[in-house]
Formats: structure tokens, sequence, C-alpha cells
């Protein structure tokens, strides 16, 4: 029992720590953009004693081995029982371009028309452009796409399609703001397409560091604002 004790007041005292030290994150560039730019500089002055380390390359790093602290990452989680993993968004995709493009070419009413529009496309990991899977209810529509252009960058998609090059499929938070400004519109909104889960991985210490709790802490704050923007 005195055991129990102490470990107890051991991790009470850990998390009253006041954050401090350097903290390297690993997370795809997109996330960094459009997430990170306004977060970072608010973390920056709440915690003035933790510098920063941001690694925005799209390999997958190893936490332990490479020594980060937290990696941001999209889609399934690989198992790894050294990991812990905390949710931070849900994003959802949907296909969009810009009204001079529609104005142009047409606006598509069903997913067989996109085979007849010039298509941005995400890059898959193994080549040739990810599959757009489309679904209404119960029906479901997916076809092998010609892309004319395929990149492993969303947000670059998202400001091609802005420009009127064609239809891009895009995360809701990356075209925010193009959407809001009237450079974007939906295409074909009552298809719904399979939506990602980001993560933040982190080494599965007992106690885990001060600067990497505010760090999480604070990604939590900054997309329950966001839901509360949408709701």
């Amino acid at each position: 029992v005195a055991e129990e004790v102490e470990a107890a007041g051991a991790l009470a005292q850990h998390r009253q720590a006041a954050p401090s030290g350097k903290l390297r994150i690993s997370m795809p560039q997109d996330f960094a953009n459009v997430v990170m730019v306004d977060m970072i500089p608010q973390f920056m002055d709440r915690y003035p004693a933790v510098s920063l380390e941001l690694d925005l390359s799209p390999r997958r790093v190893d936490l332990v081995a490479e020594n980060f602290d937290i990696a941001i990452r999209m889609g399934d989680l690989p198992e790894d029982s050294t990991l812990a993993a905390r949710r931070v968004a849900i994003q959802q995709f949907g296909l969009y371009a810009a009204p001079s493009y529609l104005a142009r070419r047409g606006l598509p009413e069903h997913p067989d028309d996109l085979m007849q529009h010039d298509l941005l496309c995400i890059l898959s990991r193994s080549g040739g452009a990810v599959p757009w899977i489309l679904q209404r209810g119960k029906v479901r529509w997916e076809k092998a796409l010609t892309a004319r252009l395929t990149a492993n960058s969303p947000q670059l998609l998202a400001k091609i399609a802005s420009s009127g090059a064609g239809i891009a499929a895009s995360t809701d938070f990356i075209v925010a703001e193009h959407v809001r400004k009237g450079e974007l519109v939906r295409v074909l909104p009552d298809w719904d397409l399979p939506g990602s889960t980001g993560w933040a991985v982190f080494p599965g210490r007992r106690l885990m560091p001060a600067k990497t709790r505010a760090f999480l802490d604070m990604l939590d704050e900054v997309f329950c604002k966001d839901r509360e923007k949408s709701a």
C-alpha cells in the first residue's frame, strides 16, 4: 500500500511540473500548414520553457528509435505495443471545384460524369491515384480514375482546384478557407467519401512528459473549437 501511495504521489507531482525542454514532433506538411500556423505561436506563448522541432517529411518516423515525442498520423494506426495514441481529428472528404471550372465544363450530376472531367487526385504510396469511393445511401460507386494530376498533398490539390484547373478530393479543414471565400464549391454533395481519422501517436510511457501532455491538450482545444464552429 505504501508503494502505491508513493507512486500516486510521484504521478501527481509529475503532472504538476511545468512543461519544459525540446518537443520533437513529426507531422504531414499539409496538417502543419493548415493547423499549426495558428496553434504553434499560441503554444510558444503559453509554454515559454518549451522549444519545438517539427519534422514535416512524408516518411513515417520511428518514434522510439529516433527520439520523437509525438507523431501526427492519418488513417489506420500501426500495431505497436510500445506506442499510445489519441484521436485528434476526423477528416471529412469531399469533391470540390472552382465555380469558374464548373461554369466552363459543367456540373457533374452523377459520379459517372466525373470521367469527362479533369480530376486532381491524391498520389498513392504505390503510385497512381488513390481511388474515389463514393456512396449515397446503399449505392456505392468506385471506378478506376484517369487523373489529370496526382500529388501527395491535398492542400496543393485544393489550391490548384481553386484556380479552376479541375475537380479535387480534399478534406473539410483544408478547403474551409477556399469555400468561405467562394473559391471552391462542393461537387456531388449528396455523395459521401470515406473519412479519415487523425491520430497523435506517442511513446506509451506510464508517466507522460508535461511538454507532451501540454501539446496534446492544446490540440484537443483547437479541434474542439473547430467542431463547435461547424456545429
